[in-house]
């Protein structure tokens, strides 16, 4: 059993032991990466990374160090001087002039107090946004407003401060983009109000539209081994006033990621929803956030990790949610589910990565939304969802994802391709049953 953390500092900031902040830092996976901007959505999202780590065993040691660092509570400095020793037996410390992936000398900055501060704040605050978004989902029936709260810092940023007493509903899109932290040690949090608070504590209520929520490519530096530019998506938010102003807010690159990014996350997030609205609703708003931007930019990220030549983890990506219709037939054929979510394990996308061209396994969970036909495997026990037309394919030729129940979570299992004929013939058999 964990041990409950005993650091102020972190029990104030979450205001509970973080025991879902640990599970979140737990279960990231790991993404090799060289230079900062490599690793700009999945280290904020699934996968834990260190710039310049090149050694998996390395970046291992580092991840557990801080697990069992926010576990016992430790400072930053009680964290460094534990790992400080290990990085510098593996010689991961200091200036040092190693070959990068281009095959070329280069000089870097490996370990050093500085970085291990980057480190160690970066991933705390991270995990316990993430943590206290799970925690507030888990109260929006009585406490539905979200209000942001800048942390008083020396310097602090003028974006950050103006952002300072904002309230919007938890639902708002405002908070699929920039839920803190929002940018490089950003300790902004967010807490949650009662709908009564609004008038009682006058707070300052504000809506986001779709339209106010633009993306833009932007130069964010040079590649250190290249010198190329390296572009990436910047989000901005139009930010409105009672008074009639307009600002803009935008996270930093790197930071288009989003709490609810962890399997265990969406399970909280269908449960309530599922609990609040309904099956029908609570499912279509799933679906929903699994195909926002920041969604669909972390299933990318999975993606691109499980094509590198990072060893396989059992890491999952969650490609979508189970309609009404899917889940009824479950229940009548007493197939147990934990949850309507459907994930993906980087193990199978490895297996079948040839069947699908790699824009299309970042689009599955666009592609499996829009699904023709739903079937019942009675033979395997499983679900058929039909994807469109593919361009890898022919109109006579059908794309099958199989879905099915392991130890109550509902996983692809295989993807494969069928022609067209074969695929009627499945409706003219005893062997296949339409779902939908």
């Amino acid at each position: 059993m964990a041990k409950i953390p005993q650091r102020p500092e972190l029990n104030a900031l979450f205001e509970m032991p973080p025991q879902d902040a640990i599970d979140y830092l737990q279960a990231k996976g790991f993404k090799i990466g060289w230079d900062w901007h490599e690793t700009l959505n999945e280290a904020h999202s699934r996968a834990f990374t260190v710039a310049k780590v090149a050694r998996i065993d390395l970046l291992q040691d580092i991840h557990k160090s801080l697990v069992d660092a926010m576990q016992q509570g430790q400072s930053l400095e009680q964290w460094k001087a534990s790992i400080t020793p290990t990085l510098q037996q593996k010689g991961w410390w200091g200036k040092k002039t190693v070959i990068n992936p281009a095959g070329m000398e280069q000089t870097v900055q490996l370990g050093s107090p500085r970085r291990l501060k980057t480190i160690f704040d970066t991933n705390m605050h991270k995990s316990l946004a993430a943590g206290r978004y799970k925690a507030m989902m888990a109260t929006v029936e009585t406490r539905p407003i979200w209000v942001w709260v800048h942390i008083s810092i020396s310097n602090p940023r003028k974006t950050h401060l103006a952002r300072n007493g904002e309230a919007r509903r938890y639902d708002d899109p405002f908070w699929l983009y920039a839920y803190p932290p929002t940018e490089w040690g950003c300790k902004c949090k967010v807490i949650a109000k009662r709908e009564s608070d609004v008038a009682d504590q006058s707070l300052t209520m504000l809506e986001t539209q779709p339209e106010d929520i633009e993306h833009q490519q932007v130069i964010i530096g040079k590649s250190s081994f290249t010198g190329q530019d390296v572009v990436s998506t910047q989000t901005r938010i139009r930010i409105k006033q009672k008074d009639g102003t307009e600002s803009f807010f935008s996270p930093a690159p790197g930071f288009n990621s989003h709490p609810a990014s962890s399997y265990l996350l969406d399970v909280e997030l269908t449960k309530r929803a599922v609990d609040l609205v309904g099956v029908d609703k609570g499912t279509k708003q799933i679906e929903q956030m699994l195909l926002s931007r920041p969604r669909l930019k972390a299933h990318e990220a999975f993606v691109k990790n499980s094509f590198s030549d990072t060893p396989t983890q059992n890491k999952t990506s969650t490609i979508g949610v189970m309609h009404l219709t899917d889940i009824q037939f479950m229940a009548l054929k007493k197939q147990g589910i934990e949850n309507p979510i459907i994930i993906m394990n980087d193990q199978l996308l490895l297996e079948k990565r040839q069947v699908l061209a790699d824009g299309e396994w970042m689009d599955l969970p666009g592609l499996l939304a829009q699904s023709w036909r739903v079937l019942w495997d009675q033979e395997n026990n499983r679900l058929l969802y039909w994807l469109p037309t593919l361009e890898s394919y022919s109109a006579d030729q059908v794309v099958q994802v199989a879905v099915q129940s392991k130890n109550g979570v509902m996983q692809i299992v295989d993807i494969t391709v069928v022609e067209r004929s074969i695929a009627v013939e499945y409706l003219n058999s005893n062997d296949y049953l339409a779902v939908r």
